[in-house]
């Protein structure tokens, strides 16, 4: 079997598989529903698949010339995602672990924070309460939001974040948002979130990984648009 059979063979599995996810009719286009659900990178590639395999079901015909061969990268890709569709990649497999994440508490002194931040190039730490659960968030906003509202407030070695209490929580940062959602929740729906513009123009900054996806659970990871732009994990 050369390359356009194998090609044919499972682009044709993709479909049916898609068709069963998303309870589609028979007759509709899978690929081209499911292109449009993941958007990015991932949508552009399977756009491609959608019109290689236009051209390798007209190639089969005798009055024309086989003009396209298809290419082992195409095959692997299209393996890639026939196997991610069988096996889902969940939230839980895409977040970055709760021991690996930089967490912060109110008692947290600021400065060394900061430092901490600056060096590893992190823009947004948790704040946790002591049940492990989440307070709000530290980020530029915060600093920004505290030191606008007090001309005053100075940072000093005693100060610690308690001193930005009242910008924390996740309701009071302006233009940005925060989500908590299950360690089952699909890649696929990941992406939709991070692609969702909403109408008070906030952009989600980051999702926090709970068993159920309720603010009132402990943190097991988070996810941040970067963690998802990572081609393995698109294509996947």
């Amino acid at each position: 079997m050369d390359n356009n059979e194998t090609f044919e063979r499972l682009y044709n599995e993709l479909e049916d598989l898609l068709r069963t996810k998303y309870h589609l009719e028979a007759t509709a286009s899978a690929v081209y529903f499911h292109e449009n659900r993941v958007g990015g990178q991932q949508a552009k590639n399977l756009r491609i698949l959608r019109e290689l395999r236009n051209y390798v079901v007209h190639g089969k015909r005798n009055d024309v010339i086989e003009a396209c061969v298809v290419t082992d990268v195409a095959i692997r890709y299209l393996e890639k995602t026939i196997d991610a569709i069988k096996r889902p990649v969940r939230a839980i497999d895409t977040c970055t672990l709760h021991q690996k994440i930089l967490f912060a508490s109110l008692s947290s002194p600021l400065k060394p924070l900061m430092k901490t931040m600056l060096e590893r190039n992190i823009s947004h730490v948790p704040i946790l309460r002591s049940d492990g659960t989440v307070y709000g968030v530290f980020s530029g906003a915060t600093l920004f939001a505290g030191a606008t509202a007090n001309e005053k407030m100075a940072i000093d070695d005693a100060t610690t974040v308690q001193a930005f209490s009242a910008y924390l929580p996740i309701k009071n940062h302006a233009g940005e948002r925060y989500w908590f959602i299950a360690r089952t929740t699909p890649i696929e729906e990941i992406i939709e979130l991070f692609g969702t513009t909403m109408q008070d123009g906030k952009k989600l900054k980051m999702l926090f990984v709970t068993e159920n996806g309720r603010p009132e659970e402990k943190i097991l990871g988070l996810i941040t648009p970067w963690d998802i732009l990572d081609d393995d994990v698109v294509a996947a």
